[in-house]
């Protein structure tokens, strides 16, 4: 009997524990669930009314407690507002809304766009490796274009004739490289120069690119010179003896100045 006394005082105790740790746990789950619901973190608002395209300063802020639990992984936390600043708001922001990440856009004078200067803008040509120069055309460069068209002839007959379009128009990328992402000595492929030139001088190289072979010429980084009145070459030009003397003579005259001469 006192043996079934004892066993029934074991049971008894280990169900008093199993109960009492059992306990514990909900409330340790409950607690935590309170201090969930509870813990807030601080935020950033708009302090005013945000448009479209405007740079961000620490003006247009405010921060405010939020439940933590409750925020998107977008949400904008007080503690990154200098990684906010300098960027521009891609859409409205109403006063009081709490900042996302999706609403920004590149940070000012930041990336590819700081290196288009006022009034100008980035246009990409495709290129090959005889047109961009065997590929040493690299960005920072300045280069020339001309195009090969087919233009209406005497009595309506078409005749293939070179033009230069531009000329020193400066390189911003070559592919996807810019800035010095590369050494000048490093060799690499590309299909596509991007150039900087006005919008009347984008609609020019369009239109070109849609009805000619277009052809990059590299200049001397120190030449600035433009060229004016330069002539339409056609095949008719080439087979013109004189004008193949006068080329050459303007040649040799080039090559004794670059040798100190006169």
């Amino acid at each position: 009997m006192k043996l079934d006394r004892n066993k029934k005082l074991i049971i008894g105790i280990a169900s008093g524990v199993v109960a009492i740790v059992l306990i514990q746990l909900y409330l340790a789950a409950f607690r935590h669930a309170v201090y969930s619901e509870l813990e807030t973190v601080d935020v950033l608002i708009a302090k005013a009314d945000i448009k479209p395209g405007t740079v961000i300063t620490p003006d247009h802020l405010t921060s405010v407690p939020q439940p933590k639990r409750y925020l998107s992984h977008n949400t904008i936390l007080q503690k990154n507002e200098d990684a906010v600043v300098g960027h521009r708001a891609v859409m409205q922001i109403e006063k009081g809304e709490p900042l996302q990440w999706t609403m920004l856009g590149a940070a000012r004078g930041s990336g590819f766009t700081s290196l288009i200067k006022e009034g100008e803008r980035a246009i990409s040509i495709a290129v090959d490796n005889q047109t961009s120069v065997s590929g040493l055309i690299r960005p920072g460069d300045h280069v020339d274009i001309l195009g090969t068209f087919s233009l209406p002839g005497p009595g309506g007959a078409m005749r293939l004739a070179t033009i230069t379009l531009l000329q020193n128009v400066t390189v911003l990328a070559t592919g996807g490289i810019w800035g010095r992402g590369l050494q000048e000595s490093e060799p690499y492929s590309y299909h596509g120069l991007t150039l900087a030139v006005s919008l009347v001088e984008a609609e020019l190289l369009t239109f070109a690119s849609e009805r000619a072979r277009l052809n990059f010429v590299l200049r001397n980084v120190d030449n600035i010179r433009t060229e004016e009145d330069l002539p339409v070459i056609g095949w008719e030009d080439i087979m013109r003896i004189g004008n193949l003397k006068q080329i050459q003579h303007e040649r040799n005259i080039r090559i004794i100045k670059g040798k100190g001469g006169e």
